[in-house]
């Protein structure tokens, strides 16, 4: 069985071969937007709307961006939100710590000599617990607010030191005391621990320490050395070194806002305005015009960018460029979110680059000389964006089905939140060979347009009327490439119980030599596994599956392949292939022998009755009484 859809967006051709749930349910009120989503802050009402883009680079620190419409200026921060320096710890006199980065409000508490440290754990996981900010009445002996029952329940990432992961638990699971830092009888701060024991040897330990700010020593960059001694009287110490900024301080003083101690203000300055004392003069009535410069040409940068189609605004950040955010070109992203063509509900997100001109008005930023293609995107910027995509008590809500991607490592997260569902995609863009005809996609001629960066996403929804599938399967399938002349979903033969699907792009390259190289991801869950080919334990998928890419020719190309299974879903990884056509094919290896038992990996389900939703996780979860799997 082979069903496939075809649309044609942009220039980019992407085939889908939807594998989708084939009882999905018909919802007659899903109608996405036609045209672009509107940031959600310009209209707070709207069903489909973008929530908020954040970006990270290298690794770093999540950066928020904010949307500016069209004409608007972007809002500069005037003051930073908060003022950071290290603090030094002292033992018997002398340094043994000295770089401690916390902010202002967590060094005035731990300097002071007032401070007091209270082992809470006694109240742990009782409603007597106070909430940081808890004033203590000495008279009734009780804090005036306190931590509600369920925060215990609530979810989180539990590091475990044994194994260096973080598996998922919840508060009450994951600690079991709690250090109070109280400061004239208010909780200032609450530090967690996972053990009492744990509490009451950091509590000795902050008691027999001596705590000195070094914000004033910062600002000429200077840190005690370690076994340095103090002198209070003279604010002094006995040998100083240079001091260090952590990695992560710096980058989130970036992304934060945060003045840093020793260093000039992290937010940009209004330009002073030109005055006579800023001239030197006094006699303002014989001032004299300067003449202008005369352009250095030897010394002009070509641009890198020029404005192509307007769009209605940008996702940026006042530091846009102090991030290192605007080296290729562009001044932010626009999202670009809408129903992939006027005849379907699946909907597609492409990332776009940015250029403002000086009255802020948002174009495209398009290539030099051929603006009709983007400038790429920075291929070490990670890209995060929360859409909005309905609501389930209207019966408007998107159910996914298919993802197709042109993007590195992207990931889909769907959730529920105050009336609306919403769809988190994060991924980092890929090089695509674009074409100027579907005939470049054909054979080993092809001449690729253009080279551009893209992070794209088609989302195939399940709860249109259209009905493709295998009967049974989930939906929840994700394929991504960067071959878009002809990208498709695995498609199913039922006969060979075999994958099949195709990737393409023009031979070479822009200059007509490089030959273009692609990569295939898919992502299968691991149920979908076993009703298609018996895969009853999904740990033997790396042993039992095989892969095979050849070419449009029929010779083999030279491609690595990789199999894994991780949460749940069976990721097959095909890379180093050559454009333009290649087939690549997934199917049970002839002398496979299962190995016994079922699988034990564990997986979560959503229920819901009324108005509360549960999660319950197990290798076989089940709804408790009274709730439906959502």
């Amino acid at each position: 069985m082979k069903k496939k859809l075809t649309a044609i967006l942009s220039g980019i051709a992407l085939v889908a071969g939807l594998v989708v749930v084939a009882s999905a349910p018909t919802n007659a009120a899903l109608r996405l937007p036609r045209t672009a989503m509107p940031a959600c802050s310009a209209v707070p009402t709207a069903i489909y709307c973008v929530q908020s883009v954040s970006v990270s680079v290298a690794g770093g620190a999540p950066i928020p961006l904010t949307y500016v419409a069209s004409g608007q200026a972007v809002p500069q921060e005037t003051t930073p939100k908060d003022f950071f320096a290290p603090i030094a710890t002292l033992r018997g006199g002398k340094v043994v710590s000295n770089n401690w980065w916390l902010s202002q409000y967590q060094r005035d508490v731990l300097v002071s000599p007032n401070v007091q440290f209270v082992d809470l754990s006694p109240l742990w996981k009782t409603a007597n617990h106070p909430e940081q900010g808890a004033k203590y009445d000495a008279t009734t002996k009780v804090w005036d607010t306190t931590k509600p029952l369920d925060f215990y329940n609530q979810e989180m990432q539990c590091f475990d030191r044994a194994t260096n992961t973080s598996p998922k638990s919840t508060y009450g699971a994951c600690f079991a005391g709690s250090l109070g830092i109280v400061l004239d009888n208010q909780v200032q701060m609450i530090w967690n621990f996972k053990t009492v024991a744990e509490v009451a040897k950091k509590i000795a330990d902050m008691k027999a320490e001596q705590r000195i700010d070094l914000a004033k020593i910062s600002e000429l960059q200077q840190r005690p050395t370690i076994g340095a001694t103090y002198t209070a009287a003279s604010d002094s110490w006995s040998a100083t070194e240079p001091y260090v900024i952590p990695p992560w301080i710096a980058a989130n003083a970036l992304t934060n806002g945060w003045a840093l101690a020793g260093t000039t203000a992290t937010v940009p300055a209004p330009a002073p305005s030109p005055t006579a004392a800023s001239t030197g003069s006094t006699d303002t009535s014989t001032a004299v015009a300067a003449a202008p410069l005369a352009p250095d040409t030897a010394t002009t940068v070509a641009p890198l960018a020029e404005s192509a189609r307007a769009l209605p605004g940008r996702w940026t950040n006042p530091r846009w460029d102090a991030l290192n955010l605007g080296s290729l070109g562009y001044d932010g992203i626009y999202v670009e979110t809408k129903s992939f063509n006027e005849f379907t509900n699946h909907f597609f997100v492409d990332v776009l680059p940015t250029l403002s001109d000086v009255s802020n008005r948002v174009n495209l930023a398009g290539q030099i000389g051929n603006k009709g293609y983007a400038i790429g995107l920075d291929p070490d910027v990670v890209v995060t964006a929360k859409i909005r995509v309905g609501s389930p008590q209207t019966q408007t809500n998107v159910i996914p089905g298919v993802t197709v991607a042109v993007g590195v490592d992207i990931t889909i997260d769907y959730s529920e939140q105050e009336g609306y569902s919403y769809m988190t995609l994060t991924g980092q863009p890929v090089s695509v060979p674009l074409f100027k005809s579907t005939a470049d996609c054909v054979g080993e001629t092809g001449v690729a347009k253009a080279l551009v960066r893209q992070l794209q996403t088609l989302v195939v929804v399940n709860n249109d009327n259209a009905g493709f599938g295998v009967d049974g399967l989930s939906g929840d399938l994700y394929v991504g490439s960067n071959g878009v002349c002809s990208l498709s979903t695995p498609t199913w033969k039922a006969e060979t119980k075999s994958f099949e699907w195709n990737a393409a792009a023009p031979h070479f390259g822009p200059d007509g030599v490089t030959v273009n190289k692609g990569f295939y991801k898919a992502v299968i869950p691991v149920k979908d596994a076993e009703l298609l080919w018996g895969l009853t334990n999904p740990k033997d998928a790396a042993t039992a599956l095989q892969v095979t890419v050849t070419t449009e020719a029929g010779g083999s190309s030279g491609a690595l392949s990789v199999i894994a299974v991780k949460g749940g879903k069976i990721i097959i990884d095909v890379s180093g292939f050559e454009y333009s056509r290649p087939k690549l094919t997934i199917k049970m290896k002839p002398n496979y022998k299962p190995t016994s038992g079922k699988s034990s990996a564990k997986k979560t389900i959503t229920c819901k009755m009324g108005k509360t939703t549960k999660k319950v996780t197990g290798t076989a979860p089940k709804c408790p009484a009274g709730y439906k799997q959502v």
